[in-house]
């Protein structure tokens, strides 16, 4: 993101509609530019804001105070709660209880910006303590190993007993207060420029014209790619231990909101844009191929939400104003979905000038697509697509 401020000599607006935990934000900040960021996550809001804060000398202080007073709270006898059906499949029952007492305590902490530091670093211990990791396209169970001979299913309670120690509500704690002394020595060191704080947004990067009118010189942003993951149930667990969802219709709601690059994310929306290359493509897919018989409406629903944020973008940028898109092809039934092409076809649709695709790096697929991709592997790559308007 800096190499192209630079390049391009930004000076003004600079917006990411899908913000994430915050890079482009970041970067922004650090170069004294002015920034606008959106995410559907509200744990990738939550943790661009933290990321993106102000903090003063006597919040630094308040921080490590508080640091202090976590590293001499003792186990509760309490029993605490959640609404998170399969906590007890995830978690040991021990370590469950004590991420529950540490959210309990933190919930507590009066200081709005020192709670937020807290509850992003207790976000991010919840994979290291748990009995899953976020692997590829969902979350996988670690007591399920590979073997030579397919995967085995190593007991619950013998594998807990091998992986985690006795005394496991210390063994929780000691990981969040590491993990918050690295935030501390990030703090101290670099807290960013104050009078350029980025303005942050909860919702769809489709509606980001409601949220703010500023002419925008630069979008720089990575969206989903046209590759079926589900980046909500990856973060499934972090979003119901969290509260940010509590029940399955709030999570089924959730995933709607985002863009149509998997097929929990299909809401019902019509396709309105059609792409003459992108229907011929969708032509030489073999259903029988198929894993999901609603792949080819995925694929239509993507360059539609495509075509639908680039017309905004498009009416929101400065004259001579550019946007970056960093995205990666995909393939279904051995036909290659050339996103970075597509996407530049539809800007200069749209009225923008395609100044260049830079491919990055190129990608793999699953091994039965391999063979058959053979002599197009070139093409399933990742690029970053550079327009001007």
């Amino acid at each position: 993101v800096n190499a192209f401020i630079k390049e391009l000599k930004i000076t003004g607006n600079i917006f990411d509609p899908f913000s994430g935990s915050g890079t482009t934000l970041l970067a922004s900040r650090q170069n004294n530019l002015n920034s606008f960021g959106i995410d559907v996550n509200p744990i990738s809001v939550l943790v661009a804001k933290v990321e993106n804060e102000r903090y003063s000398s006597s919040d630094i202080e308040n921080f490590i105070s508080e640091i202090e007073k976590l590293k001499s709270i003792l186990k509760s006898n309490e029993v605490f709660r959640t609404s998170f059906d399969l906590a007890d499949k995830v978690f040991n029952s021990e370590i469950l209880q004590t991420l529950l007492q540490l959210k309990f305590y933190i919930k507590k902490i009066e200081s709005e910006k020192t709670q937020n530091i807290f509850f992003v670093a207790w976000l991010a211990i919840i994979e290291d303590v748990s009995n899953i990791k976020k692997e590829g396209n969902g979350i996988k169970y670690k007591n399920r190993k590979r073997t030579p001979n397919g995967y085995i299913n190593i007991d619950k309670d013998a594998w807990e007993k091998q992986v985690f120690p006795e005394d496991k509500f210390n063994f929780v704690k000691t990981k969040l207060i590491k993990h918050l002394e690295i935030i501390s020595e990030d703090i101290r060191n670099n807290f960013g420029l104050c009078e350029k704080q980025p303005q942050i947004y909860k919702g769809s990067c489709l509606e980001f014209d409601k949220l703010f009118s500023d002419e925008i010189q630069f979008t720089f942003f990575s969206p989903p790619y046209c590759n079926c993951f589900d980046y909500f149930e990856i973060h499934k667990v972090d979003l119901w231990l969290g509260d940010f969802v509590s029940d399955k219709e709030e999570f089924r709601l959730l995933r709607n909101t985002g863009f149509r690059s998997n097929t929990n994310s299909l809401n019902h929306k019509p396709i309105i844009y059609k792409n003459e290359h992108l229907e011929n493509l969708i032509s030489l897919f073999d259903s029988d191929k198929l894993w999901n018989t609603r792949i080819p409406s995925v694929v239509r629903g993507y360059f539609d939400d495509t075509h639908t944020l680039l017309n905004k973008l498009y009416q929101q940028t400065a004259k001579g104003g550019s946007v970056g898109i960093v995205v990666g092809n995909s393939a279904y039934s051995g036909v290659i979905i050339p996103s970075d092409v597509l996407i530049a076809d539809i800007a200069r649709e749209i009225g923008f000038k395609v100044k260049n695709i830079f491919i990055t790096r190129h990608l793999t697929t699953s091994s039965q697509q391999k063979k058959e991709l053979d002599v197009l592997k070139n093409y399933l790559r990742e690029s970053i697509v550079l327009l001007e308007k």
